[in-house]
């Protein structure tokens, strides 16, 4: 459907005053009312609906478009200068100009859009959509209302996000319905994207209800396959062994990884309720894990305080420590796992949802541990449930953090060489690149000095 010019920009000035307007009602919320959070999580999902709005109309065909739109080749004779002045303006208007001190935040969005990423907290059952979960639904005979919808998602702290986890997992009937998951996940990375992705699945509930585990595997690394070679993308899975079903399913699940032999399953994570299963709980299962050659992840210190970090650093020996919100309260433990370069996976949205440590994105621990040197990668942890995406979690940090475009480039640059891919320093060099002839589109390239 082609539309007018000028429609698109009137719908695009409104959806940045309604943008406007809600931050500022949602900075005028008290910190220490009982009504906050969840009024904080209505505010952050309209304000996310809406920048997901201006984007999908930023991509509609335009009908008449304005000549500046395709400026034409300068003819014979035409003055270099006036060329230069064109083209400068249309880059403006088309490109955005990073390199003044107070950017329009939208060419921020779109620049962080459009350079190249990696994530590698992000659980695959969170990326499905609700229209495939809708159709997943139907097709397994069960019809899910709006209302059921939106009231599944409205939930209030890590036990209630837990619940809608259980309700996604719930319209998998048979081993196929997975590759939709695949799918989805694939459609959330080329909106954002993201050239390798490290996702978390849960097999506990699914064998539960009677899947086979390797049937389900099969789906699943076949689907990615057959992805990566049309888009070039690269996606792995981490197996959630899971606190919410206690050690011996964990161990169970473990074995059943060892079994198959896909390149695309590279390890094992702990996820789960926190407080329900202490990470030294499962200090052999990763032990197991290690010793196997098997890569090793926790959730820790989203819902407990950096004694659980501790347990999973030191007991566990976990690679990479998922969240960490609470290492903050422990300089000891945020000097450990500094000098042992042990990556902190950053959940901004997904903290601010849950509300344990953090209630506004002003007050999340991550601009501290960039300051004081620890390794760390942004993520969305579960994009389709917070409505929210990497772009957006990476723009948080420079309109709520004050981190700039270049240290936004480092975290980029970070999350590379936090991820399990077995040849970091080549996947970065070729990101890099394509970001430098970004950065030049939006005029942050140093200029050449004048002789």
């Amino acid at each position: 459907m082609e539309v007018q010019f000028s429609e698109i920009l009137n719908r695009i000035l409104v959806i940045d005053r309604d943008i406007a307007e809600l931050n500022r009602l949602k900075s005028r919320l008290p910190e220490d009312r009982p009504y906050s959070p969840s009024l904080q999580l209505t505010f952050d999902k309209q304000i996310n609906t809406l920048l997901n709005e201006r984007v999908s109309i930023m991509e509609l065909p335009v009908l008449n478009p304005p000549l500046w739109l395709f400026p034409k080749e300068p003819t014979q004779g035409q003055p270099a200068t006036e060329e230069t002045s064109f083209l400068k303006e249309r880059k403006s208007l088309l490109a955005g100009d990073l390199s003044i001190p107070h950017p329009n935040e939208q060419d921020v969005i779109n620049f962080i859009r459009e350079i190249p990423k990696s994530e590698i907290h992000l659980h695959l059952e969170a990326c499905v959509n609700k229209e495939t979960l809708k159709f997943l639904y139907k097709k397994n005979g069960t019809e899910i209302t709006d209302k059921e919808f939106e009231d599944k998602y409205n939930f209030k702290d890590l036990m209630g996000f837990i619940q809608v986890f259980f309700f996604v997992q719930g319209a998998v009937k048979e081993a196929s319905d997975l590759g939709y998951f695949i799918d989805s996940l694939a459609e959330y990375m080329r909106s954002n994207n993201i050239v390798y992705c490290e996702a978390f699945f849960a097999p506990s509930k699914f064998i539960q209800n009677g899947l086979d585990f390797d049937e389900m595997v099969e789906v699943m690394v076949n689907r990615i396959r057959q992805i990566e070679a049309k888009d070039g993308v690269t996606i792995r899975l981490l197996v959630d062994v899971s606190r919410s079903f206690g050690p011996e399913n964990a161990m169970n699940n473990l074995k059943r990884v060892l079994g198959v032999k896909h390149k695309e399953i590279i390890g094992i994570g702990l996820g789960g309720a926190e407080l329900m299963g202490p990470a030294k709980d499962y200090a052999e299962v990763f032990k197991v894990a290690r010793d196997s050659g098997l890569r090793t992840v926790a959730h820790s210190g989203e819902d407990d305080g950096p004694w659980a970090i501790w347990d999973a650093v030191s007991l566990c020996k976990a690679e990479r420590i998922g969240h960490g919100t609470s290492a903050i309260q422990d300089p000891e433990l945020v000097k450990y796992m500094k000098d042992n370069k042990i990556p902190i996976e950053i959940c901004v949205t997904s903290n601010v949802f849950t509300a344990k440590y953090v209630r506004k994105e002003q007050n999340h621990p991550v601009r501290y541990y960039y300051d004081q040197g620890l390794t760390l990668c942004i993520n969305t942890d579960d994009p389709e449930i917070f409505n929210v995406n990497l772009t957006y979690e990476y723009f948080k940090l420079y309109r709520f953090l004050d981190f700039s475009i270049e240290e936004i480039i480092d975290l980029v640059r970070q999350g590379v060489y936090c991820t399990f891919h077995p040849q970091k320093e080549t996947l970065w060099k070729q990101m890099e690149e394509k970001i430098e002839a970004i950065k030049i589109k939006y005029n942050l390239a140093p200029q050449p000095a004048l002789v």
